[in-house]
This record gives structure tokens, sequence and C-alpha cells, in this order.
């Protein structure tokens, strides 16, 4: 029997907001071929300071061209009159979404949002994503390292989402001092994003099979985006079959992508978003639970218990948000000279998240 729906009181209701149900995006932004690049200058005798000028201003630039460019999106459509809910608070947080640095990897950047707003969100986070980098591929096109045409920084992206704490696990770990703590995430579909990014390329921007659904099932836009010269209220979309993905269920994942600059497989691969929707609903999610943003108040009722269930495994879970208030959840080392150190074995963590996902089947 299908799962009722219900808009009674959840379980986490009583909770504080940074507990509530969270859909969070991931934007990756990484270069083509740097290794290969710098491996390249290293044999012809040069220093690492000939490259790492470029590497240098690309990497800050990220975060603040991304916030420009979603700020830009986010305007075009008066998301903010868009919100279902009237508070003020939440209107501003729907409004002007906050978008951090998760880490730096080498040379990628990957930022994180969470995704508030169930009509344009996941979409305008797409647009912005694409349009950061195809100012990154502009920016540097006449920039070569050595003045080199063949050294030229090219980027590409890779965008997935992540929804906590069912299935993914929000941690606080240590910092770079003992009073400073970062944020880190940790689950299948953090892993997913990361599988996924090898098929990106300068004009492929990746998107999860998850992402891909908020996006084809998003209502029009208010006001048209212009697409390969085209005016549409749809985020438009390419599919390319199934593809490989190491340790995702049944090994295979849908090919999925957003085209940053038209090209003929973007023209041959492109899918209406009705088709695609279709296809995840019997396919990748036939026996998963879709994703949601917590704005759409209409949540499967079924995962009130998946919720209980996942709050008090990581209550066992030192660093977890869910773990009790007054004990303490880090441990440093008090030995001169040695580094912070933290009691968490991230080993064990992923050994119960993935023990909860088995009893959810």
């Amino acid at each position: 029997m299908a799962a009722t729906k219900t808009k009674s009181r959840r379980p986490w209701d009583c909770e504080d907001s940074d507990r509530h149900p969270k859909q969070r995006i991931f934007l990756s932004i990484d270069t083509i071929d740097s290794t290969k690049l710098k491996s390249s200058l290293a044999e012809k005798g040069h220093t690492p300071d000939v490259w790492a000028a470029s590497f240098a201003a690309f990497l800050p630039e990220v975060v603040v061209v991304y916030r420009k460019k979603l700020v830009e999106a986010i305007s075009k459509q008066h998301c903010q009159s868009t919100c279902s809910k009237p508070c003020e608070l939440v209107k501003e947080r729907i409004s002007r979404p906050t978008v951090n640095v998760w880490k730096y990897i080498g040379d990628e950047v990957v930022l994180v949002a969470e995704l508030t707003c169930k009509q344009y969100h996941a979409p305008l986070h797409v647009i912005a994503l694409a349009e950061t980098i195809k100012q990154f591929n502009s920016d540097f096109s006449d920039k070569p390292i050595m003045k080199d045409p063949n050294n030229l920084l090219r980027f590409k992206g890779t965008a997935w989402v992540a929804g906590f704490p069912v299935a993914n696990i929000e941690l606080d770990l240590p910092g770079p001092t003992k009073d400073k703590m970062v944020k880190d995430f940790l689950g299948p579909s953090i892993d997913l994003g990361f599988r996924l990014a090898k098929f990106a390329s300068e004009d492929r921007l990746i998107i999860s099979a998850s992402l891909a659904h908020l996006i084809a099932s998003a209502p029009a836009m208010k006001e048209p985006i212009t697409y390969m010269n085209e005016k549409t209220h749809h985020l438009p979309l390419c599919f390319g079959g199934l593809v490989e993905a190491k340790g995702i269920k049944d090994g295979k994942h849908p090919l999925i992508w957003y085209s940053v600059n038209e090209t003929a497989e973007s023209k041959l691969c492109r899918v209406e978003n009705s088709d695609l929707l279709a296809f995840l609903k019997e396919g990748t999610f036939k026996n998963m639970a879709l994703p949601f943003i917590l704005d759409d108040r209409d949540v499967d009722s079924s995962y009130d218990k998946d919720y209980k269930k996942a709050i008090e495994a990581q209550k066992k879970i030192p660093g977890s948000i869910f773990y009790p208030k007054g004990k303490s959840q880090i441990t440093f080392s008090t030995k001169k000279g040695a580094a912070n150190n933290s009691n968490i074995d991230t080993k064990k963590i992923v050994k119960r998240i993935s023990r909860l996902n088995s009893n959810k089947k």
C-alpha cells in the first residue's frame, strides 16, 4: 500500500531548526587535466611558481563569483514571492541562500548550500554553476601559463544533493585551532557526487539523479531563461543512459547533465523533463525514497520512522549534531607539538550509516 501523506505534527517540529531534515546541494568546480599540465611544465624544467599564480587566482574567487551568479539568477525569478511560508525570516533565507565553501581538494573547490525553496532553488543553483564555469573559462582563455596556448586552464562542474539526517550525516570536526570547528558531511550521497565528477567536461555539467528529479519536478519558472538561443521556463537536461558508478546500488547510475555550451551531443541527448522524471521514478527511485525539500510539507509519513531511526543512531556518534549536548564531542592531544586529534572514528561512522541504510531495505 502506498505511503500516506500528512500535514500533522512531525517528529522534528520539537527540535531545533538545525536538526530539521535538510536537502543540501553540493557544487564542485574543478580544473581539467591540471596534473598533466603541471607535470608537463615540470618536465620542461619549470618550477611550481610558474603555474601557482594561475591557480591562486582561481581558487579564492570561486565562491565570490558563484554567489554573484546565484543572486542574479534568483533576482530574475523573484524567488522570494513564491514561498508558501509567510515568515519574513524564511523569505530572507529563500531570497538570499547562504553558499559556503565546504572544502578545497587540490585544485577542486566544493561549495555547499541548503535548498530551502522547492520552486526554483535546484535549477537556479545549476544555472549559477554553469555561468560560473563559463566565466572562468572565458577569463582564463587569454591567460595561458608561460603564454603558451597549450597551457590553458579549463574548468568543469558537478552538482548533486544529499538529504540529512537520513542516510547521510553532518559532523562538527576539529579545525585548525582548539576553539575552531569545521563542518563535514559523510554518506553515500556525498560519495556518489565524487563518483560522477569523472564524467564532467567543459561542456557537461554533471547532475545526480536526485538533483535531476528535483529539477524535473519543479514548476515552470516565472521568467523564462535563455538556453541555446531558446526561451524556456524549465531547465533543459540531457540524458546519456546508464554509467558505471562504483559503490552505488546495482553499480549503475543515470548520466544526466546540463549543457554549459551547445554541442552536437547536447542536441542529440536532450530529453523532456517529464520523460526524465518518469524514467527516474520507474528506475532509479522505484524502491527508494524521493528527494524532497522541507518547504514542501507533503512529505511521506514513512519518512518519520526513518528520521527517528537516523537521529537515534547519530546520538551515539561524537561530532554529530544529534550527539547529546553537554557531552564532550572532541578530544585534543595535549602533547607538545602534536596536531589536534579527534576521538571520532570516521570508519565506524560510515559503517553505522551503511547499517542504518541496509536496515531500511
